[in-house]
């Protein structure tokens, strides 16, 4: 009986002891071995074909190659010959008039020379016609005033396009930088995942023996889901990242973006007037406002000017009139300005010249809302990165390994070591947003003040 009992304390000592031993040596050194470093972007991307393009070179292929930009290119153009139409003169009219049928002679286009008792009896039955040369001279300077508002329009077509860049400089820009730092986030996620798939499996052969309690391995299971689901948000992310990408280089869709490198810097911000004093001078959509500004003006001065009738001179010949033979004479034509007098066009521009320059007002105050909120914003995160303490990243990257040797020695229980665990993957989570917030907000201020600080 006491053989009986000491056999059973020394195996109840083996099972406490010896079984966590061998576990600390399985999961210990996969922990070691799947340790992740620098986040780095999968190996295997979902599709069959990698581009692998930095993000200068993908910002001249997008320049090229996007569809956007090529039809605001056409505006530009369209506009230009606009230009050239409206500095056209008036063609000059040409009239004609001559006999069709004559019923006493029942002859068809009667232009011969008429008779000798014709001309004696003063009746001509053949050769009579008529020519009027006529040409319409815009008055009040219409023709300059339409060629001033078309080189506006082509002002505006072109401001139009420095906008449309610029936005689609930010788009690409952002996207990139959301790639890149997903694929990070990815890949820590899926180290991870590796990592605590070997401590399972390690757990499960040691339940198999009564070392391990079931519930622990089905808590480390549900752990494991928590990061598959994790991972599947950033593939979704990823796909959607590459779907605006292809769309912007006009790439085919089994092709995948790998983005390159992207280096993130906390350069000196520049000063809050600098920065709207540069929005101000330099972004598109507020000189456009402006230019409408201009285009209101020119629009009304020509509605103005089409208040006064345009004049239409002529020449016109008659051979064998009814006054004498070979009757020259001339034209003068002009509509009388007695109802109509543009004065419904007038008071259309007038408005709209008023509604532009409300407009310009409220687009400054706009400019310098968005320049506040950009810097305020990167301050914020530059604020956050320069108040860690030194080492701190250093610090944060071995808790996963350390977690798991105390949690194999038994020195934690398993919510200790999960709370470690999801303490670590939040750090390197947050240090990698941190790091895409901060290009983020160094490109918005980019894009609000249309200026290339970072």
């Amino acid at each position: 009986m006491s053989f009986l009992i000491k056999y059973c304390q020394l195996t109840n000592r083996w099972l406490t002891a010896g079984i966590p031993l061998v576990l600390l040596l399985l999961s210990v050194s996969s922990g070691v071995q799947g340790q992740p470093k620098a986040p780095e972007a999968p190996t295997t991307p979902p599709t069959s074909d990698t581009l692998r393009i930095s993000l200068p070179d993908l910002e001249q292929q997008v320049l090229a190659r996007n569809y956007q930009l090529l039809a605001q290119r056409y505006q530009i153009d369209i506009a230009g010959a606009s230009v050239i139409q409206s500095g056209l003169r008036p063609n000059p009219n040409l009239w004609f008039q001559g006999p069709l049928y004559n019923p006493q002679t029942k002859r068809v286009l009667p232009f011969g020379s008429p008779t000798q008792a014709d001309m004696q009896s003063g009746q001509f039955n053949s050769g009579a016609y008529a020519i009027q040369l006529q040409q319409v001279i815009l008055l009040a300077g219409k023709r300059s005033k339409l060629v001033a508002l078309a080189e506006s329009n082509r002002t505006l077509a072109q401001i139009a396009f420095r906008d449309v860049l610029r936005t689609l400089r930010f788009q690409l820009y952002s996207t990139y930088a959301n790639l890149y730092f997903d694929m990070q986030a990815l890949s820590l996620l899926q180290a991870e995942l590796a990592r605590q798939q070997r401590l399972v499996e390690s757990y499960r052969i040691a339940q198999q023996t009564g070392g391990v309690a079931p519930y622990e391995v089905t808590r480390l299971d549900v752990a494991n889901r928590d990061l598959q689901a994790n991972i599947a948000n950033y593939l979704a992310q990823i796909a959607d990242s590459q779907a605006t990408l292809r769309v912007l280089l006009r790439q085919p869709a089994n092709t995948f973006l790998m983005p390159t490198d992207l280096p993130v810097g906390t350069p000196a911000l520049p000063a809050v007037a600098t920065a709207i004093d540069s929005a101000l001078t330099n972004r598109p959509d507020l000189a456009l406002s402006q230019e409408q500004i201009t285009n209101a003006s020119r629009s009304l001065a020509l509605e103005k000017a089409r208040r006064t009738p345009d004049l239409t001179t002529g020449l016109y010949f008659e051979k064998y009139s009814n006054a004498y033979n070979n009757f020259t004479g001339f034209q003068v034509a002009m509509d009388l300005p007695v109802r109509n007098r543009n004065q419904g066009a007038i008071r259309a521009a007038e408005l709209t010249a008023k509604s532009v320059q409300a407009g310009v007002e409220n687009q400054q105050t706009i400019v310098q809302s968005d320049v506040l909120n950009a810097y305020d914003k990167l301050n914020a995160y530059y604020n956050q990165v320069n108040t860690r303490p030194a080492g701190y990243l250093d610090r944060i990257q071995n808790i996963s390994v350390e977690a798991t040797k105390a949690y194999n020695a038994r020195v934690i229980g398993l919510l200790d070591y999960l709370d470690k665990i999801r303490t670590y993957q939040q750090a390197r989570l947050n240090h990698i947003n941190l790091l895409n917030n901060i290009f983020q907000s160094q490109q918005q201020l980019d894009y609000v003040t249309n200026t290339k600080f970072f």
